[in-house]
């Protein structure tokens, strides 16, 4: 009697040695093929870009005994039964993303209704509001752009990418391969949202100039970097002792202004008294010696200033 072979499309062939199977299995990858990774099977079908390393048949019987094992612990699951689930795990505020949700049930959902996605929307649901993944097309990268845009926020590539890293490869998905693209659909002049290159910005720039008065630094424009300077000059339009003081510091240098007289002098030495700052020569030619050299300009000395300002 001639034995019979496995019939039609009932077995596997290995890619290596091309013989038929039911199953690509561990001992065979490893004895024969010499694997030696911790999970040959998912390395031979990765290599090979393979889904599955085993016969219909088996796989079904895989299938039926894993129902019978989950019916005997009281956890059978048909379809009504895995849409309830899903319903009951939303009504309870639980996350339905794939990734969050027993596994169980995903792969039961899998199996009933092809994708978690499907099972999802047979329970009701709308899949990406109760997900929040978003199916991108061209229409809702405009609308998310525009919306971002009311409400202020930085539309520069760097910070979109950084905050809203779904929006930005959208985007330069459906706008090939450009984010001034997307912005130029939605209506944007990219120009207008360029992050400015160089590593000072408003508030950085602040912060240099209060560090180095709390150190008890100079800060006098020679003293400062020099892209600070032309950040302060091209980006605010300001020259570095108009910066300086837009921060409520007083310039310590000799400001370059003509308005300068001895009302004007004894004023001033009045206001930074009341503003809580000592008038002793030491310090104020460390923070404000401009003062300084005013005064001695006009009355001939500090000492001789402060006695005709009364102080």
């Amino acid at each position: 009697m001639v034995k019979q072979g496995p019939p039609p499309h009932d077995y596997v062939t290995c890619r290596h040695c091309r013989k038929d199977y039911r199953a690509i299995t561990v001992l065979h990858l490893r004895r024969i093929h010499g694997y030696e990774g911790d999970h040959p099977v998912l390395d031979y079908k990765r290599r090979f870009r393979l889904k599955t390393a085993m016969c219909s048949e088996s796989r079904q019987k895989i299938g039926e005994a894993k129902e019978v094992f989950w019916a005997r612990q009281g956890r059978h699951w048909v379809r009504r039964k895995v849409i309830a689930e899903i319903r009951r795990l939303h009504r309870a505020g639980e996350s339905l993303r794939g990734k969050s949700v027993p596994i169980r049930l995903y792969m039961a959902a899998r199996r009933h209704f092809g994708t978690w996605e499907e099972a999802v929307k047979r329970a009701g649901l709308d899949y990406e509001d109760v997900t929040g993944v978003r199916r991108w097309n061209r229409e809702k990268v405009i609308e998310e752009i525009r919306e971002l845009a009311d409400r202020g926020v930085s539309l520069s590539a760097t910070d979109v990418q950084r905050r809203f890293p779904c929006l930005f490869t959208a985007a330069v998905k459906r706008f090939p391969y450009s984010w001034s693209k997307a912005l130029r659909a939605a209506g944007l002049d990219p120009a207008a949202h360029k992050m400015p290159r160089g590593r000072w910005d408003a508030t950085a720039a602040g912060d240099w100039v209060r560090r180095r008065v709390a150190q008890g630094r100079p800060i006098l424009a020679r003293n400062a970097p020099r892209d600070l300077q032309e950040y302060a000059r091209n980006r605010l339009g300001k020259s570095w002792t108009d910066f300086v003081e837009s921060l409520g510091i007083p310039y310590p240098g000799i400001k370059k202004r003509r308005d300068w007289t001895e009302s004007k002098v004894l004023a001033e030495i009045r206001r930074w008294k009341e503003g809580g700052h000592t008038l002793r020569q030491a310090e104020v030619k460390r923070h404000y010696q401009a003062l300084l050299h005013q005064a001695r300009k006009f009355f001939g000395s500090w000492d001789g200033t402060l006695a005709v300002a009364d102080i």
